[in-house]
């Protein structure tokens, strides 16, 4: 690096430096606010991509499960709190995890049928195998379509993208080890 290379970077990090900012002074948004403090940074996202997949798989939309809390996250949990009776802070926690994994009741969200249609049971199971159809919300849109294709390349199927009750088999009683 050359003695005129240092200031040029000192000058583009700190004209990025406010945007940066802003985009994590919500109030609403920071992990730090949260009770579950004691986690280091990889336990932190581990917990809230497991968060985010199974709060998609009860149809409540947090994004792409990618372990980072967001605005998206944030909302989608105290969607989900609120739903089901708990104190509504929009942080992820082991609790608010196993509440969603074996809370009796299930809670699912409004937007997802009681009744659980085909595509609501595909979209669930290519979310258990890490793919992104979007919540299962039982509406076979274009990220239902790309994620079923994907299983599709991943276990050498013929690509329809289209979901069938020989996917919904397939994904349940297939190889449980083709994941992404």
């Amino acid at each position: 690096m050359t003695a005129r290379a240092l200031p040029l970077i000192l000058a583009a990090s700190l004209i990025a430096a406010p945007a940066t900012l802003a985009q994590t002074r919500d109030p609403g948004v920071r992990m730090r606010d949260c009770a579950e403090t004691s986690l280091t940074p990889d336990q932190q996202a581990a917990l809230v991509k497991a968060t985010q997949q199974e709060l998609a798989i009860s149809g409540f939309d947090a994004g792409k499960p990618d372990g980072t809390y967001g605005r998206g996250t944030a909302q989608a949990i105290r969607a989900y709190q609120k739903a089901a009776g708990m104190p509504v802070t929009g942080c992820p926690s082991q609790l608010l995890l196993e509440r969603l994994r074996f809370g009796m009741p299930k809670i699912y969200s409004p937007t997802r049928p009681q009744a659980p249609s085909d595509v609501v049971l595909i979209q669930e199971e290519l979310l258990r195998r890490g793919y992104w159809p979007g919540p299962a919300d039982g509406r076979a849109g274009k990220l239902t379509e790309e994620a079923i294709r994907q299983f599709q390349v991943d276990t050498d199927q013929p690509l329809t993208g289209e979901p069938t009750p020989q996917i919904l088999t397939q994904l349940k009683v297939g190889n449980q080890n083709a994941r992404r």
